[in-house]
């Protein structure tokens, strides 16, 4: 490939995507050290024919500033085939919540050019594979709550920058919001909530927030302190996002044969054991943290299910089922 050619190309990747965008002399020096030696005068021809093809944006201040028009496609060698059409598409459907914030406005042009090139194949199986495939939600799905834009931007950022975060959170019980100052540590999305995990002032405990409920948000400059020991996985995996009660239970519990069947094929845990009963009901015993979670679980069986011990919960779950009963009636 001829030099002039592939510096052209290099040039385009370099100049970004929006505003304030590049200077030729910033051009320059960065392609000297991609080792393309040119004068001034030649990047500035190579910019006017670049811009003639391509939908190039200079702002023409001063000091002239290249970079890329408005929801301009994203250019990439090679171009997109079924395959990578197909991975950008199901990046942009299941994984933007994971997503930094500043990141998505990067690639959200990846997201047009799949979009496109999935509209254009008439057939292939790639494309017929993401028409028929689909991830539903196991339990009844709710809309997701409305959260300001710059409470998402400075949230992303404070967590992607390891930076303070100065929030507007109102909690449930209060009507009023108070400022708080966190340290961000992880971000959990779970059935369209997002939960920001965070020390607040110089308290060590970490504490769950939800974003929905900030009304304002703040990137600070100084550095977020993050305790030694937190570890992402290892407060999942204890039952940060179950509401644990307490110890692990030998739970015992009758369900009746149809509700048995699905805890049958997807065990509760890796010690669960089973016995049919003469009146055809199935007791499970299976070792489980007791919290609130599992207590939603169970009473979403309604009369499916009759938990047998430990007799703390049983004895929970009965009160519960007669307040449910006095209410009815």
């Amino acid at each position: 490939m001829a030099d002039t050619t592939l510096r052209q190309i290099t040039m385009l990747g370099l100049i970004p995507r929006r505003p304030p965008g590049m200077t030729t002399a910033a051009l320059q020096s960065a392609l000297a050290a991609r080792d393309f030696s040119v004068d001034l005068r030649t990047i500035q021809r190579d910019l006017v024919k670049l811009s003639a093809p391509f939908p190039l944006v200079c702002d023409e201040s001063d000091r002239p500033r290249w970079y890329w028009a408005p929801h301009a496609e994203t250019v990439t060698l090679p171009g997109h085939d079924s395959l990578s059409a197909l991975s950008w598409h199901l990046i942009e459907q299941h994984l933007q919540p994971l997503l930094p914030r500043s990141l998505l406005r990067e690639i959200e042009p990846h997201f047009q050019a799949a979009r496109g090139y999935l509209e254009q194949v008439s057939e292939g199986n790639l494309r017929r594979w993401s028409q028929r495939v689909r991830m539903l939600p196991r339990h009844l799905q709710l809309q997701a709550p409305d959260t300001p834009t710059q409470v998402l931007d400075a949230v992303y950022q404070g967590l992607l920058q390891q930076r303070k975060i100065e929030v507007a959170y109102t909690n449930r019980d209060r009507e009023a919001p108070r400022t708080l100052l966190l340290h961000p540590l992880a971000l959990v999305v779970r059935d369209s909530v997002h939960y920001l995990l965070a020390t607040v002032f110089d308290f060590s405990d970490v504490r769950q927030l939800v974003l929905h409920r900030m009304s304002d948000a703040r990137l600070l400059d100084e550095v977020a302190k993050e305790p030694p020991d937190f570890d992402l996985d290892r407060y999942i995996r204890d039952g940060g996002f179950d509401y644990a009660r307490g110890q692990q239970i030998g739970l015992v519990a009758r369900f009746d044969a149809a509700a048995a069947k699905s805890l049958l094929e997807t065990p509760l845990s890796a010690d669960q054991t089973h016995v049919g009963l003469d009146d055809g009901r199935v007791e499970i015993r299976a070792t489980l943290i007791d919290s609130e979670r599992l207590r939603w679980w169970l009473k979403a069986f309604g009369s499916e299910v009759e938990v047998v011990g430990p007799e703390q919960l049983r004895q929970s779950l009965r009160e519960d089922a007669e307040k449910t009963l006095r209410r009815y009636d």
